[in-house]
């Protein structure tokens, strides 16, 4: 299953070098010019790394790094063809994960971002054991999910579905994702998990939760999310990122 990978890349050449190459080394890139839109992307889906490119963006990447790190504790690698060591330690300090020095091959480039992405899933930095989400509240050690008090009643493959999107709240998260989070075939996955979304929803409704609400991108992904029931208002449709297949 790909991993996600968010790129920040104004430089045209390897913007392109990377949406070609990037699928073969098992990634799906997702190509941005700038911080605005990163971050605008970053609300609605959730990826395993982030790339940028320091040459490209000039001045601002330090800013951007402590910016993108505040946002989200995936890993961000940094491309550059600085050699100065101070430079370098401000980009680490900063926020950056990873320094790979330009030029390197996307081959190369890939291999790293792939390390450290495992190494992330291997060691978990501190995850929550427990995880709320409005009137929500999941328990990661007991299995265990209430709703304003009153126990969810949730099969195995439910809570597991339900945790990662209650991990990951207000954000679209992918299929992919999903199906590698619960260490299952994309092809199981993708069949089971509209079946879990739908069982679901309908439990959350007959216990009364209007304040819960998983949205579903059809053949991408869902989303949990908290929203005021009071506010009634036309469906809006859900926009999502191209992805590079």
């Amino acid at each position: 299953m790909p991993y996600l990978s968010l790129i920040i890349e104004r430089d045209a050449r390897l913007s392109q070098s990377i949406q070609r190459d990037f699928p073969a080394f098992g990634f799906k890139p997702y190509v941005v010019e700038s911080c605005e839109t990163a971050m605008t992307v970053m609300r609605q889906w959730s990826f395993d790394a982030v790339v940028l490119d320091a040459d490209a963006i000039g001045p601002g990447v330090l800013p951007m790094l402590r910016r993108l790190q505040l946002r989200s504790h995936i890993p961000l690698m940094l491309l550059s063809t600085a050699r100065d060591e101070q430079e370098q330690i401000a980009s680490l300090e900063s926020g950056a994960t990873e320094i790979v020095t330009m030029p390197a091959s996307t081959r190369l480039i890939a291999a790293k971002l792939r390390r450290l992405i495992e190494v992330g899933v291997r060691e978990p930095e501190d995850e929550a054991s427990e995880i709320t989400v409005g009137p929500l509240v999941m328990h990661a050690r007991r299995g265990r999910a209430t709703v304003n008090g009153v126990p969810l009643e949730l099969t195995t493959h439910q809570f597991e579905l339900l945790f990662v999107l209650a991990s990951r709240a207000g954000q679209f998260v992918h299929r992919e994702t999903i199906a590698r989070a619960l260490r299952g075939p994309m092809t199981e996955v993708g069949r089971s998990a509209d079946v879990h979304i739908y069982r679901i929803r309908k439990k959350l409704r007959d216990q009364g939760i209007a304040s819960l609400r998983l949205d579903t991108v059809y053949g991408r992904g869902y989303c949990l999310s908290v929203h005021d029931p009071q506010r009634q208002s036309e469906d809006v449709p859900v926009r999502y990122p191209q992805w590079v297949e």
